[in-house]
C-alpha cells in the first residue's frame, strides 16, 4: 500500500498530513487550536471539514450522502408499510376465565434459602480469608450433614 494512500491533508493547515487513522483525533486537537478560522463540518461526515461556501456544493457530491439517502428512504418505505399495515389491523379480543388475582397466594422464591438447603456447592466472594476459609468449613458439615440424611432415609 501507498504511505499517500495511507495520509490526508488536515483542512485547518496544509502542510500537516495526518495517516487516516488518527485523523478524527487530529482535527479535534487542530481545531481547538484554530477556533478563529471559520469551519463547517459535513452533515454526512465528520471528517469532511469545509469554507462555509463549499458546503452547499459539498452537500450534494458528498460521498457519505449514498447512506443518508439509504436510510431516509427506507425510513419512509417504513412509514409507509405502518399507514397500510395499521389500515388493515383489526382487533381481537382474547377471552379467558382465568384471573391471576383469584390464584392462591405463593410465597416467593429465595435462591439463598434453597441453596442453603439443596445439596448445591456454594461459594463465598468479597469477603476476608477467614470468613471464607469458616463458610467452606460450614459448608463440608452441612454437605456431610445432607449426605447422612439422605442415606438414613433410604
Amino acid at each position: 500500500m501507498n504511505s499517500r494512500d495511507e495520509h490526508v491533508q488536515c483542512p485547518y493547515v496544509a502542510s500537516h498530513s495526518i495517516l487516516k487513522k488518527r485523523f478524527q483525533v487530529h482535527l479535534v486537537r487542530c481545531r481547538k487550536k484554530f477556533l478563529h478560522v471559520s469551519k463547517v463540518t459535513c452533515p454526512f461526515n465528520v471528517t469532511h471539514v469545509l469554507n462555509e461556501p463549499e458546503l452547499d456544493w459539498h452537500v450534494q457530491t458528498c460521498p457519505n450522502r449514498a447512506g443518508y439517502e439509504h436510510y431516509k428512504r427506507g425510513e419512509e418505505q417504513a412509514a409507509a408499510d405502518r399507514a397500510t399495515t395499521s389500515a388493515q389491523t383489526q382487533e381481537y379480543t382474547l377471552e379467558t376465565e382465568e384471573n391471576w388475582d383469584d390464584l392462591p397466594p405463593v410465597p416467593t422464591y429465595n435462591p439463598q434459602e434453597y441453596a442453603q438447603n439443596a445439596q448445591v456447592l456454594r461459594s463465598l466472594r468479597g469477603e476476608p480469608k477467614s470468613v471464607k476459609k469458616q463458610f467452606r468449613s460450614n459448608e463440608r458439615l452441612r454437605l456431610l450433614g445432607i449426605n447422612r440424611d439422605s442415606k438414613s432415609n433410604q
